[in-house]
């Protein structure tokens, strides 16, 4: 196989990242995902309405359906823990449940470039399979590292903008060869056989932005697809299963059915910089396009009297208008969490009457999506992409925000937003990941001791076993209310 050969490149980094070691700011950038990433997972679990069925759909797949994969609680008789009860069973089930989870918030990490939510699918994959393997907890770092920089080079190759056109999630497609990257470092595969992985995947890597039509779950279950996807390619490349080559830019590869305009230059560049050293962790549960134009808006809300606006004017970058702007008439009637998550419109309201777009706020809006103070302001809002903002993309997502009121000129309340709160260039620092883990799982009944607990096992991960992790998952999750 050539050594330009995508495949053969992304294949031979994650091995050289299984034996390097990390760089300290990558390793503590990655304690501070894996932090994030349990946060709102374990949130997840009580604030997302699809929870129980993920749950009631991993027991009808372990042949039990009690609700528990395994019905082991915290035993040991599973390869992995489940997140969405602390039960155990085989890895591809701990992989499927908890990338569901971990992106059922959309409250979970972004890379911008690649306009992916990396973690969400590779640390799944990762954990689940670092559990069965009994791997170090340098090892699942390291893991996760490989699986962040391919899925997001993954990303960049494919153009994202391109790939929305086409109506697929990149999170879905791209995400999944991270997560298979991630796995194969843990399988403890070689680089030919990661590259076999790989191309299985070419063959399974789907999403599409379908749910946007309704407000289904199907974007929260796409990463749990995309890492049991990968637990699945990795045992088969294991077991000497033949991958199709060149699965990237081959004549018949995922570039070339994927994207109108893709760019396989990127591959070059993989692991350059370390993609974790570059992602950004949310602040506001929603689409991250919505970021910047919530951080303006929340600066001009304590200016603003919500019942003076006549109008809101946002410019976003062209993907971001299809995620939350497009069709405006359903945008500005939300009916369920995931129409929230994904309406400007409705961030928009719900910044300027709260001051916050916080899960709180998120979740105590859901009562009152009828309030006709907050439909008159989503009828007066208006979401456009613009030159100015388009030539920040994809480099930044930028937004402008712009509110005319009653007998003001609109240019008193018009703010430009570089570069949103969490991104590297603002980033929310290790307490700032502490301070958001513990209210979010506070919220779904995690006691304070035992969101401590898990905050202590990440804080000091180098001495510790992958075993005293999930022991502290598993008390966090034992006396967590249920649905």
């Amino acid at each position: 196989m050539p050594s330009h050969d995508a495949a053969t490149k992304l294949g031979h980094h994650a091995v050289e990242t299984r034996d390097s070691e990390l760089s300290e700011d990558v390793r503590s950038q990655l304690q501070r995902h894996l932090l994030d990433f349990l946060g709102v997972s374990l949130g997840a679990r009580v604030h997302a309405e699809s929870t129980p069925a993920f749950e009631r759909a991993i027991a009808i797949l372990a042949g039990s359906g009690s609700g528990r994969a395994s019905g082991g609680g915290s035993g040991r008789d599973g390869e992995a823990t489940l997140l969405t009860d602390g039960s155990r069973g085989p890895a591809e089930h701990a992989a499927l449940a908890n990338g569901a989870l971990a992106h059922s918030l959309d409250f979970d990490d972004t890379h911008r470039a690649s306009s992916l939510h990396p973690g969400a699918p590779v640390i799944p994959a990762a954990l689940a399979i670092a559990e069965r393997e009994n791997a170090s907890t340098d090892e699942l770092l390291r893991a996760i590292s490989a699986g962040y920089d391919v899925s997001c080079t993954v990303g960049e190759a494919i153009n994202p903008d391109s790939h929305y056109d086409r109506g697929f999630h990149v999170t879905a497609t791209c995400g999944t060869f991270g997560a298979t990257a991630a796995a194969g470092v843990l399988t403890g595969l070689g680089s030919e056989e990661i590259e076999s992985a790989f191309g299985v995947n070419a063959s399974q890597a789907a999403g599409s932005l379908g749910f946007l039509e309704n407000g289904a779950w199907n974007k929260r279950l796409h990463p749990g697809l995309a890492a049991r996807r990968a637990v699945l390619a990795c045992a088969l490349a294991d077991a000497g299963f033949r991958g199709a080559a060149r699965p990237f830019e081959g004549e018949h590869g995922f570039l070339q059915g994927y994207s109108d305009d893709p760019s396989p230059k990127e591959f070059e560049a993989v692991g350059e910089p370390p993609a974790v050293t570059e992602t950004a962790l949310k602040p506001y549960p929603c689409c991250r396009y919505m970021h910047p134009a919530l951080d303006g808006l929340r600066e001009i809300a304590a200016d603003v009297d919500p019942g003076e606006t006549d109008s809101i004017t946002v410019s976003l970058p062209k993907p971001g208008v299809t995620l939350t702007g497009d069709p405006i008439a359903r945008k500005r009637r939300p009916e369920n969490f995931v129409d929230c998550q994904f309406s400007m419109p409705f961030g928009a309201a719900l910044a300027l009457t709260e001051g916050e777009a916080d899960l709180p706020a998120f979740l105590a809006a859901q009562d009152r999506l009828d309030d006709p103070d907050l439909q008159e302001l989503m009828d007066a809002t208006e979401v456009v992409t613009t030159e100015e903002i388009s030539q920040y993309f994809p480099e930044q997502w930028a937004a402008r925000v712009v509110i005319e009121t009653r007998g003001e000129s609109s240019q008193d309340h018009d703010r430009l937003v570089e570069t949103a709160r969490g991104e590297p260039e603002d980033p929310l620092g290790w307490d700032g990941v502490v301070e958001k883990f513990e209210t979010t799982v506070s919220s779904a009944g995690v006691s304070t001791a035992d969101a401590e607990g898990i905050v202590a096992v990440l804080g000091d991960l180098e001495t510790k076993e992958i075993g005293d992790l999930t022991d502290a998952i598993e008390r966090a999750l034992a006396p967590t209310a249920r649905h």
